[in-house]
């Protein structure tokens, strides 16, 4: 039954032969319809003696089923064993067993088997040395069974059969099984498909659809040349100037398209030092695009050469040879009176030295080193000529990861890790002895039970010396160092751990979850979506789970490891609409498990219609006709959003980009303002969306006076931030300005002009323009992006979105980063300061978003001082503030400096230009934007007048979202009365009745005055309070994290006022249907009490009235009398009157808040409160009528933190009812 009639087909197909059998096919069916199918493509005949197949049942390694195969089988024929009971039509007519294997098809999704050739004749088949080809992982159980080119469990009811491709067994069952259909070797079909048994190859089942790929350079990279080569493969199509399926077409930067008839790489020679963006596609022999299209895209930036060099690069020159690297610092000084610092960029590490001379840099410093290469025992430095030789860049940055090697790693191939950050796993001492404190110590350590040893070389000069040996076995981290007299320097390596913190018990480290990918990234109600990761353990890694929700409960996906740290799993399609969240979990063999972050996506729906932006904008002559062709129509459009609403005029302006260039833009418009818009996204619905994010959305084509827009928009699914950034089209004025060649093109696109001028400072309604010199285009407000032209002013550049109004096209700048100043002028402080709106909303939750986008740059800035030095607490240092005279949001920065003269004395009203690097300092939830000045502080003039002070709420300065743009500006807060005076550090807190804020003492003019009459009594009147925003310590949590800060105690205008009523409660807090309920507040004035009241009602009837007196201290309180009635709802507040003296008139208060309906209130029951009695709330406050109090109710518990492992302890429960 042998298939002679493939042979002369397979030997067409195949060009590489291999000398061993394979796996073919391999089916799990229903019942017994079972079979494994073994293929000889070898080029010869193969003796069956010499092979067998083994089969191990649910993870076991120990009982193994053998199955001696025999005969022999030709070249390009298969042998098939099948169960003895499997379908007798479709499957046992090209059976080859005679039954005496007929064992080995009692296999289950979860058995691993494999194919064993003989090759040293000794009659053993042995399966750890002797395997070609494997189905499963030896010695694992996976449950039901093992994925399959992306498909769950696809070893379990599936039939699955190689691709033509392969032509020889592999052993690594995770490469062969892979994680797409593209990288496996395998296709998985429906169980109980029968239909390729008996035969190889089938390329009738393998894709044969034209492909492009794009393979150089790389997207996202940086180039440092105006001249690019673009390599890219086609496949599964001939490209040919004639008799060809067709040819290659690209465009750059969305120019003229560019025909070419071979497959040869595209040389681009003068592109700009700029944003480029090339993209190939195939079209057929009439030009036209294939459909679907086929193309491939990369964006790459080019830029001058950098005056420094790689560290590899450096570490690769003679020594002698001076050079300038670029690095973080990632050891503290190894010396007491040299410099020894640990340097490391992304190709390599070097030693910074400098004998004779301490330089004092710090542990994540990004610095850049000029001096001479040397070489000291093998240790390859650079050698500064001083202090000069270095320049910190930016602090605090992230040290490069460690890279886990072994000890026969650092002594094979210790070049490649020296003075790089490394770590050792599961180490002993072998030999040496712990050193005592002020001692150095070399010390042999193995982690191979003594068969590969390196030194460990403990500093004195570290905190190691003098500690607690550590428990062995350890984990070790630090960087590898180098001392030997070998010429050539090929040896002695050693581990230098930095602190004793370098140390930890071995497996006593959780697992590292990086580097999580999802394939495809927008899922349909088709797609099986694979979620992949890199799982790192300083031992080893025992299992990964991929848990998934698509909305009825967590399921869990055991991951695979596919190749080197690559895990893989697979979440089977969704529906359309779903919402699937996804973390993955890491569990390494000492039972220490990492959760990574929540992932989301929400699925599309399968077949539906996603119309390209291009289609909607394009018009072939827009002179003569510039309306959509699809005006009035509804479509779904995917993109990026370019300009996110938040901060446009009335939230109205949403623009959504598909692809970079021309045409492909548009604006979303929505009349009541996107931040009442539902959107859809995987956390659930959401008011807000995000620059950057992926969106889908459903709208109808409008044209609004010649402006194309997308309105009447019911839905719209945020996809979470998109994969590739659009980056702005580089323009011209004359292309985009009214009636420019291009602005009907450009309409609704994110555009950059480079090098303009400004023409005409006051257009009139905010509006201004920009001149390349020929022509000139008008630039508008649409957000606030602080920046006040000066007509003259050069500009590196403008970006923005394009828009057209009043019959003109207009650059509309979304953020103060869009208007960039030209090289050499001071750069404005709005634009180091401002972020989006979205990263605010994030920053009061990550603690980090509200960073500047400049972190890190070196910068000019000119201001007006309005904190001088020598005021504030600055330590041992010195500080101050200077303003950008607009004055207004995001103006204002604080520079500070750790050597007290480092700067001149600094009065309000000096006029400075500072240079410096922006950085960001962080204390707990708050990071402060300031500049450290590296130059000397140049004072321009004085007596300047200081910007006007900004008028705040205080409940303007409580989250970021609206605190963060007032950061270190001069603020005043009216008409608010002192709510608290004994809190920590000194502070106090105030309260205008929109939210309190609390006020510092880090002046010391302030500090003084608190410490000689003490802070303000609670109930104070503060007519006027002005100061600096400080955003330093405190928590977002309870909104302490903003700070106001005076100056002077002429700062704080105190005033009378209405009395303050504060800690209101009630005896008993539950009463009874019979409880006479007294009512107690604490109610203060800056002079004397008049008269207090209670006012109650009995379910939303008549106000009554009833007095309060003044038991103890400020204390007042009164009664309510029993209601009588079991289930009436009592409401009531508090009003206070003063006496009117220092003030022309009495002056009431009321707590709480009733002008806003907000009262307070209880139930009079007879029986136990509800759940239901203490949720509801008929106040638009939403405060519980029973806040403060202790209560007993009972429920159905309907969530436990405990079941998701949050050290957060706390669960939900609901009434039966």
């Amino acid at each position: 039954m042998k298939k002679f009639a493939w042979v002369p087909f397979f030997l067409t197909l195949v060009i590489a032969q291999d000398n061993s059998l394979f796996f073919s096919e391999y089916a799990e069916g229903s019942s017994n319809n079972k079979y494994l199918e073994i293929y000889n493509g070898t080029g010869g005949d193969i003796d069956l003696a010499n092979y067998a197949i083994v089969r191990y049942n649910n993870g076991s390694t120990t009982s193994e089923n053998l199955y001696a195969l025999s005969g022999t089988l030709i070249n390009g024929a298969v042998y098939v064993i099948a169960n003895a009971d499997a379908d007798a039509t479709s499957i046992l007519p090209h059976n080859d067993d005679d039954g005496t294997n007929t064992g080995a098809t009692w296999f289950n999704g979860d058995d691993y088997l494999g194919l064993i050739h003989d090759s040293n004749g000794d009659g053993t088949f042995d399966n750890s040395s002797e395997v070609i080809d494997v189905i499963g992982l030896f010695g694992e159980d996976p449950g039901s069974g093992w994925d399959v080119a992306g498909v769950t469990d696809g070893t379990k009811e599936h039939t699955l059969v190689r691709k033509s491709t392969v032509t020889s067994g592999n052993t690594d069952w995770s490469a062969s099984a892979g994680t797409t259909a593209d990288n496996s070797e395998w296709i998985v079909l429906d169980q109980n498909t029968w239909d390729y048994v008996g035969s190889h190859p089938h390329t009738e089942l393998e894709a044969q659809d034209p492909a492009l790929v794009i393979t150089s350079p790389e997207s996202g990279s940086t180039l440092y040349s105006t001249d690019v080569t673009v390599s890219f493969t086609v496949s599964n199509f001939t490209v040919a100037t004639s008799g060809g399926d067709g040819h290659v077409h690209y465009a750059v930067d969305g120019a003229t398209t560019v025909m070419q008839y071979t497959t040869d790489d595209i040389a681009l020679t003068g592109l700009s030092e700029s944003s480029h963006t090339v993209i190939v596609w195939l079209v057929d022999n009439s030009h036209a695009n294939l459909s679907p299209h086929v193309a491939d895209t990369v964006a790459f930036t080019v830029s001058p050469s950098p005056d420094y060099i790689t560290i590899a690069e450096a570490r690769a020159l003679a020594v002698g040879t001076d050079a300038t690297v670029r690095g973080i610092v990632t050891t503290p000084n190894y010396q007491t009176t040299n410099t020894e610092y640990g340097l490391q960029d992304a190709t390599a590490g070097i030693i910074i030295f400098r004998y004779g001379e301490v330089l004092t840099i710090n542990v994540g410093d990004s610095v850049e080193v000029t001096g001479e290469l040397d070489e000291y025992n093998g240790k390859f430095e650079i050698v500064p000529s001083g202090a000069s030789g270095i320049t910190i860049i930016s602090q605090n940055n992230s040290l490069p990861a460690f890279q886990v090697i072994t000890v026969a790693s650092l002594v094979a191939n210790g070049e490649d890790y020296e003075s790089e950050l490394i770590k050792i796993s599961n180490a002993l001492i072998s030999s040496g002895s712990w050193p005592s404190g002020g001692e150095s110590s070399n010390l042999t350590i193995t982690d191979d039970a003594g068969t590969s040893t390196v030194t460990m070389r403990i500093d004195s000069d570290t905190d190691i010396d003098g500690q607690t040996q550590p428990q062995e076995p350890f984990n070790v981290q630090g960087i590898a160092g180098q001392f030997t007299y070998s010429d050539p320097p090929t040896d002695g390596y050693q581990m230098l751990p930095r602190y004793y913190t370098d140390f930890s018990p071995a497996g006593a480290v959780a697992p590292t979850i990086a580097d999580i990918t999802m394939d495809p990234t927008s899922p349909t109600d088709e797609d099986n979506v694979t979620i992949s990761a890199t799982v790192t353990d300083d031992s080893t890694v025992a299992s990964v789970t991929l848990t998934y929700d698509a909305g009825s409960g967590n399921t869990d996906v055991a991951m695979s490891n596919t190749t080197g740290d690559t895990y893989a799993g697979t979440i089977p399609a969704q529906s359309s609409g779903t919402t699937v969240t996804y973390t993955i979990t890491a569990v390494d063999n000492s039972g220490n498990s990492t959760e990574s972050d929540e992932g989301t996506y929400t699925v599309l729906p399968s077949g539906s219609v996603i119309t390209s932006i291009y289609d909607i904008q394009y018009v072939s002559d827009p002179t003569t006709d510039d309306a959509s062709p699809l005006d009035g129509q509804t479509v779904t459009i995917s993109g990026v959003v370019t300009a996110e609403f938040w901060g446009s005029s009335s939230n109205r302006y949403l623009y959504v980009q598909d692809a970079e260039g021309p045409w492909n833009g548009v604006v979303c418009f929505e009349y009541d303002g996107w931040d009442t818009f539902n959107f859809v996204s995987s956390a659930g619905i959401a008011n807000s969306v995000a620059e950057g994010d992926s969106v889908t959305v459903t709208g109808t084509v409008d044209e609004y006076y010649n402006l194309t827009e997308i309105v009447d928009v019911t839905d719209v699914i945020v996809h979470g931030p998109a994969v590739n950034m659009i980056s702005p089209a580089v323009v011209t004025p004359g292309q985009i300005m009214t009636g420019g060649s291009d602005a009907e093109a450009y309409e609704g696109c994110l555009v950059k002009v480079d090098n303009v001028t400004v023409d005409n400072a006051d257009l009139g309604n905010g509006e201004w323009s920009v001149t390349d010199g020929t022509n000139s285009l008008r630039v508008d407000d649409i957000w606030d992006y602080y920046y006040f032209p000066d007509s003259g002013q050069a500009l590196a550049g403008v970006a923005g979105v394009m828009t057209y109004t009043y019959s003109n096209t207009k650059l509309e700048p979304r953020l103060a980063r869009d208007v960039v100043e030209a090289d050499g002028t001071p750069v404005r402080l709005q634009r180091i300061q401002q972020v989006l709106h979205s990263d605010l909303i994030k920053a009061g939750v990550d603690e980090e978003s509200d960073m500047s986008y400049m972190i890190g740059d070196t910068v000019t800035i000119e201001g007006i001082v309005t904190m001088p030095t020598g005021l504030s607490y600055a330590g041992d240092g010195v500080k101050f503030i200077f303003q950008d005279e607009q004055g207004g949001p995001w103006s204002s920065i604080l520079s500070y400096d750790p050597d007290s003269s480092a700067f001149p004395v600094l009065f309000e009203g000096d006029r400075v230009q500072c240079t410096g690097y922006v950085y960001e300092y962080s204390t707990g939830p708050a990071n402060m934007t300031e500049l450290f000045i590296t130059e000397p502080v140049n004072i321009l003039e004085v007596g300047v007048a200081l910007p006007d002070t900004a008028d705040v709420n205080t409940g303007d300065l409580r989250w970021p979202t609206e605190a963060e743009q007032w950061g270190t500006v001069m603020v005043r807060a009216t008409n608010a009365i002192v709510i608290q005076n004994d809190l920590p550090y000194g502070e106090w807190s105030i309260d205008d009745g929109t939210g309190k804020v609390n006020v510092d003492d880090d002046s010391d003019s302030i500090s003084v005055w608190q410490e000689a009459v003490g802070r303000p009594p609670v109930g104070s009147y503060v007519s006027s309070i002005r100061g600096w925003v400080y955003h330093h310590y405190g928590s977002n949590a309870d909104s302490t994290a903003y700070k106001i800060e005076p100056l002077y105690v002429a700062d704080i205008e105190f005033g009378a006022g209405p009395p303050s009523i504060t800690d209101v409660s009630r005896d008993p807090c539950v009463p009874g249907v019979d409880d006479l309920v007294t009512v107690s507040a604490d109610i203060v004035d800056n002079s004397t009490i008049s008269e207090a009241y209670i006012y109650y009602r009995e379910d939303g009837g008549d106000w009554n009235a009833t007095d309060m007196s003044n038991t103890v201290d400020d204390t007042w309180s009164g009664s309510i009398p029993a209601s009588g009635t079991d289930g009436a709802f009592i409401e009531y507040f508090v009003k206070a009157a003063d006496d009117g003296a220092d003030q022309s008139e009495i002056k009431w208060s009321e707590f709480p808040d009733t002008d806003n309906g907000n009262y307070l209130g209880y139930n009079t029951l007879s029986s136990a409160l509800t759940i239901n009695n203490i949720q509801y709330s008929p106040w638009p406050n939403g405060e519980s009528p029973y806040n403060g109090c202790d209560v007993t109710v009972t429920g159905v518990v309907t969530g436990d933190t405990a079941q998701y492992n949050s050290g957060y302890a706390a669960y939900a429960f609901q009434s039966a009812s």
